[in-house]
This record gives structure tokens, C-alpha cells and sequence, in this order.
């Protein structure tokens, strides 16, 4: 079981060292809103995605890893009614077309993969209180394209959740990225 590890551990510094001896790494990342809905809780937030490009393929194909961030705390005094919701997924991804690197030159693109997150959603108002509390497998996908000069994208994503008495995730958002395309 050391050889093993200490093989791996040896083929992933090999392969660092030539991502940056070959300087494929690049760094994204983009803000926007997002909605969190399980069939316990429902709750608003916001999304903040950074990602590492880790490998170009080409000019406009890469794999990176990174997560898609949601925090979202929400108060009605009028109502009474109060949600917040946090998620975490840390997720590998294939980016194709606009905003897949820093230097991609294409209007139109998207975004697909596959992790593990954890998600943790509450909401509470004039009908109870519900909580929902999910990790497990994660899949994400979405586009990204120039629109009225502005890059924007939308993200769609689906957590497998793995423990007991809680329900599946599934999450909405709109973000915008930030660079120069």
C-alpha cells in the first residue's frame, strides 16, 4: 500500500512540475446568483466559482478543478421568514469554447463535470422550519457566451446526496465572468 502511494504521490508531482514547466495553468473565476432546491428546503444565494485550468488541450478545450461556492442568507422582518443555504462542491470540469482559458477568442462555450460536494439548506416561516443537510457525488454542467458584450453564463447542477433522512440537490445560477473576452 506505500508503494502505491508513494507511485502516486510521485506521478502527481511529475505532473505539476510539467503543468508548470510548460505553463498550461491558468486561473478563472466569476460571481453571480443561484437558488438551491432540495424537497425539504429551498433557499437564494450567492455563487462564486474559481477554478484552476490545469490542462489545455487546445485553444479552446481545457480541464481545470475548482468549486462553485454558494452562500446565501436571507431575513423577512415583514414575514418573519428566514432561509440560508451554503454549498460546496469541489468539482473536475471540461470547459470548451468561450471563457475555457484566459485567451480563448470564441463567443459561445460551456462547462461539464463531476465531484463531491456538500449542501445545506434551511428555511423557516409562517408554515415551520425545514433543514436540509446532503453530501455525495456531484454532477455540473453549463454555458457561457457573450451577451450584449457582457460574458455571462448559467450553471446547472445535481448532488447525489448520501446520507440518511435528508433528500438530492439541485441548484440554478447565473453568473458572470470576470476577464477580458
Amino acid at each position: 500500500m506505500k508503494t502505491i502511494c508513494r507511485l502516486f504521490l510521485i506521478g502527481v508531482t511529475f505532473f505539476v512540475t510539467m503543468q508548470l514547466s510548460f505553463g498550461q495553468l491558468s486561473f478563472s473565476h466569476s460571481l453571480g446568483g443561484s437558488f438551491y432546491l432540495s424537497s425539504l428546503a429551498s433557499a437564494p444565494g450567492i455563487m462564486y466559482s474559481p477554478r484552476v485550468n490545469f490542462l489545455q488541450l487546445n485553444d479552446e478545450l481545457t480541464v481545470s478543478a475548482g468549486t462553485h461556492l454558494g452562500l446565501g442568507i436571507v431575513y423577512n422582518s415583514r414575514e418573519g421568514a428566514s432561509s440560508f443555504a451554503l454549498d460546496l462542491p469541489l468539482v473536475a470540469e471540461i470547459n470548451f469554447g468561450h471563457a475555457s482559458n484566459p485567451e480563448t477568442s470564441s463567443s459561445f462555450g460551456g462547462f461539464i463535470g463531476f465531484g463531491f460536494g456538500i449542501s445545506k439548506i434551511g428555511s423557516q416561516g409562517a408554515f415551520g422550519a425545514d433543514y436540509n443537510s446532503a453530501s455525495g457525488l456531484i454532477f455540473n454542467g453549463g454555458i457561457r457566451a457573450i451577451i450584449k458584450e457582457r460574458p455571462l453564463g448559467l450553471r446547472l447542477s445535481y448532488l447525489i446526496n448520501t446520507k440518511d433522512d435528508f433528500s438530492n440537490v439541485f441548484s440554478l445560477g447565473m453568473f458572470y465572468t470576470f476577464g477580458d473576452f
